[in-house]
């Protein structure tokens, strides 16, 4: 019998178990740098409200027995593209015929000028658990940067440990990415019925050992302050191994790096320029990635971006464009705003109408 071909996947996201799960008739070895199985990293908040890591699995570990699927805990030092094996920190060689990078991002931080307070990020399950610990000798709570992490984080430490929590946002208002400023703002309300104050327009200018010092003026509480300033594409692997990278590990259309039977997907990766950090293309990504890894001759077209929040106990979905002509729909709870350009639906905002999802959805692109 003819010996399977060796797909190896570094990286436990959701890039990566996609690809895991749609690969067929291959060995599939997974490698996570983490002690964990894949875990849903936009449910670690939940950490802080009690939950265990393994809570959080995506799968148990029979799941993974019975797809075949090798789970590796270990860390990914290098790539030999030459002898087509992935070096572990440990000195374990990971042989491949078909190499997936799902390595993912890492949480972006800075120094600050002034007398630095305590400071994390969250970013992992790890973290989460750092940031726990932190909490319980923390007299206030700060977050750096209005993202979605961000926002849970918050309205879970208000929630949950009863401290004085702030947000502090650079834009105008928070979720820009994201949301309308309408929309932002029902947010902010809602956040600070829990606790949560917002300040927007805020740039800091100096960290003042228990506050932090605004450009304007004005002083945020921060005994602990959480980073939640964006990401930086995990592209140091590859770079190393020579294969290359702009903002993040470049790919074509059929998700192939500049080296042969190397892929990139998810967080990671670089397509004409643009990199990706929602679920929805990581998913995508992986699928696409599989496909190639296998022969399929597959050309990978990125959907139009949806973002599934749930924010303050809020749920928040985002579809399409969010510039254009407004049409508001609410009752008070359910509130939908259209977006409209040159007569045609672009995107959509909905807050508490998670049901009216797929009815939006298939509106866009359509005449208003």
């Amino acid at each position: 019998m003819e010996e399977k071909k060796k797909a190896v996947i570094i990286g436990g996201g959701i890039a990566g178990v996609q690809a895991a799960t749609t690969i067929e008739n291959m060995s599939v070895k997974l490698i996570i740098d983490e002690p964990y199985l894949p875990y849903y990293r936009m449910r670690i908040e939940e950490i802080l409200s009690g939950k265990e890591p393994e809570m959080l699995y995506m799968h148990p570990q029979s799941w993974y027995e019975e797809k075949g699927i090798e789970i590796i805990n270990g860390h990914a030092e290098a790539i030999n593209t030459d002898e087509k094996l992935v070096i572990l920190s440990d000195g374990r060689e990971i042989s491949y015929d078909k190499l997936l990078l799902a390595t993912g991002s890492t949480a972006r931080r800075f120094e600050l000028k002034g007398t630095p307070c305590k400071s994390v990020v969250l970013r992992t399950a790890s973290d989460a658990l750092a940031l726990k610990e932190a909490l319980k000798h923390a007299s206030d709570f700060a977050v750096l940067g209005g993202g979605l992490l961000g926002l849970e984080a918050a309205y879970s430490v208000a929630t949950e440990f009863h401290l004085p929590v702030s947000v502090i946002e650079s834009a105008p208002y928070i979720l820009p990415r994201q949301l309308d400023e309408e929309s932002a703002e029902i947010l902010s309300a809602k956040l600070g019925e829990a606790g949560v104050s917002v300040y927007t327009s805020a740039v800091v200018k100096e960290a003042c050992c228990d506050y932090l010092l605004l450009e304007d003026g004005r002083k945020v509480p921060s005994s602990l302050l959480c980073f939640s300033v964006g990401v930086n594409p995990s592209k140091e692997l590859a770079e190393e191994a020579g294969i290359a990278v702009g903002r993040a590990i470049m790919i074509d259309e059929h998700l192939e790096t500049s080296y042969p039977d190397i892929y990139a997907a998810g967080d990671a990766a670089e397509l004409n320029g643009r990199t990706f950090g929602l679920a929805l293309h990581a998913r995508e990504m992986g699928t696409a990635a599989a496909k190639s890894m296998m022969g399929e001759d597959i050309t990978y077209v990125p959907s139009e971006p949806t973002a599934l929040l749930k924010v303050g106990g809020i749920d928040v979905v985002s579809l399409g464009s969010i510039e254009g002509e407004k049409q508001v729909e609410s009752d008070g709870d359910k509130r939908k705003t259209l977006f409209i350009k040159d007569g045609i639906i672009a995107g959509a905002v909905l807050l508490n109408d998670k049901a009216s999802m797929m009815k939006v959805k298939a509106m866009i692109g359509k005449k208003a």
